[in-house]
C-alpha cells in the first residue's frame, strides 16, 4: 500500500523554562518537575523464547521421545548401545527449555535405559554393581552434554545481545533500533495507531570532554542513557545512534501525549546533569506520524531535522511536529459533492 506524502504541521516549539535556562538552575526543584504530566505507566515486557505452555509441550514431546526409545532398546537387547540416541530429546529439552529440564531429562534417560538394560537381558540377573556403574557412566555423559549445550547456549546469546547493544551505555544500539523500528512500523500499519521518534542531542558534550576529560563524558552518556531507560515504559526502544545523540521510538504514542513526557525527560535529564556538576543541555526533535511513514529512513530523517532546529533557533529546547494528518475538507465540499 502506498502512503501519500506526509500532512506536516508548523513544530511546535517547547522552549526551556527559565528555571533551566542557566546551567546554574536547580533542574531538581519539586516545584519545577510537579508541574511536569507523569510518564506514561510501564507496559508488560515482550517475552523473549516460549511461552509457559510451549515449554510444557517441548518436555511432553521429549518424554515421549525417552520412553519410546526406552522401548526399543529392550526390544534389541544388549546388542545395540542406544546411548548416543538419548541425547536427542535431552538436547532437545535444554536447548529450547533450560538447563534444568536438560538435568531432568538426563536423570530420566539414565534410568529408562537401566529398566531397558535389564529387560532386554530376558529376564538374567545383572549384578547390582554393574548395573549402578553403566547407570552412573550414562547419568554422567547425559549431563556433561547438557552443561556443554547450555554453555554454547549462553554464549551464543550473549553475542547476539552484544551485537544489538552498544558497549558503553548498555542501550540498544543503531543495528537493534532498525530493527525494532522496522517491527514498530509493521504493527503501525496494521493497527493505524500513531508513533512518535525523537532525536535527543546533548549539547555542548564536547565542552565536558575538553574541561574534565573523557572519562567524565562517558560517564554522562552512561549516565543519559540510564536515565532515558528508566523513565521509559518497557515497549519504548531507546537507543545510542551516535557519539552524543540518542534515539527514543515511543510506539502507540500521539502528539499530544509525546510534547509533555518529552518535557519531563528532558527536565530529568537536567537535573541527573545537575547533580553530577555537567553543565549541559538537551535538545530534542519529535516527529509523531499519524500514519506509519514509508520507512524507517523518514522517520528519522523528520526527528533529525526538528532536533537540529531546535539546536539552531532555541538551543536546549523541543521542537515537534506531527505528520500523516489527512487533508483538510474544503469548504463546502460536501454540498458539491451532494
Amino acid at each position: 500500500m502506498a502512503y501519500p506524502p506526509p500532512r506536516t504541521l508548523s513544530p511546535i516549539v517547547i522552549a526551556p523554562p527559565p528555571e533551566l535556562a542557566g546551567p546554574g538552575a536547580p533542574v531538581d526543584d519539586p516545584a519545577l518537575t510537579s508541574r511536569l504530566p507523569p510518564l506514561a505507566e510501564p507496559l508488560p515486557a515482550r517475552g523473549h523464547g516460549l511461552g509457559p505452555l510451549a515449554r510444557a509441550g517441548v518436555l511432553l514431546i521429549a518424554t515421549g521421545l525417552l520412553l519410546c526409545l526406552g522401548v526399543a532398546d529392550s526390544l534389541t537387547g544388549t546388542e545395540a548401545s542406544f546411548t548416543l540416541l538419548y541425547l536427542a530429546p535431552i538436547a532437545f529439552g535444554t536447548w529450547l527449555v533450560s538447563i534444568d529440564a536438560g538435568v531432568a531429562l538426563s536423570v530420566a534417560a539414565a534410568a529408562v535405559s537401566a529398566w531397558a538394560s535389564i529387560a532386554g537381558r530376558g529376564g538374567a540377573a545383572l549384578h547390582p554393581a554393574v548395573l549402578t556403574w553403566n547407570l552412573l557412566v550414562q547419568l554422567g555423559v547425559f549431563l556433561a552434554m547438557v552443561l556443554l549445550l547450555n554453555g554454547l547456549r549462553q554464549r551464543l546469546e550473549a553475542e547476539q545481545a552484544l551485537a544489538r547493544t552498544d558497549a558503553l551505555t548498555g542501550v540498544a544500539n543503531r543495528r537493534a533500533f532498525l530493527e525494532a523500528a522496522e517491527l514498530e512500523l509493521e504493527r503501525a500499519r496494521r493497527s493505524g495507531r500513531p508513533m512518535t521518534f525523537a532525536f535527543i542531542d546533548c549539547d555542548d558534550f564536547k565542552d565536558v570532554n575538553d574541561s574534565l576529560g573523557h572519562t567524565q563524558g562517558d560517564a554522562l552518556l552512561v549516565v543519559a542513557a540510564q536515565t532515558l531507560r528508566g523513565a521509559t515504559r518497557a515497549v519504548d526502544t531507546v537507543a545510542r545512534l551516535g557519539g552524543d545523540e540518542f534515539g527514543l521510538l515511543l510506539p502507540e504514542t500521539d502528539g499530544p501525549t509525546a510534547q509533555p513526557l518529552l518535557a519531563r525527560l528532558r527536565a530529568t535529564l537536567l537535573a541527573a546533569a545537575q547533580r553530577h556538576g555537567w553543565r549541559v543541555g538537551f535538545s530534542i526533535g519529535a516527529a509523531t506520524f499519524v500514519a506509519p511513514p514509508r520507512s524507517v529512513d523518514e522517520l528519522m530523517a523528520a526527528a533529525d531535522a526538528l532536533m537540529y532546529q531546535a539546536k539552531r533557533g532555541a538551543k536546549g529546547s523541543i521542537q515537534a511536529a506531527v505528520h500523516g494528518l489527512p487533508a483538510a475538507t474544503p469548504a463546502g465540499a460536501a454540498e458539491r459533492r451532494g
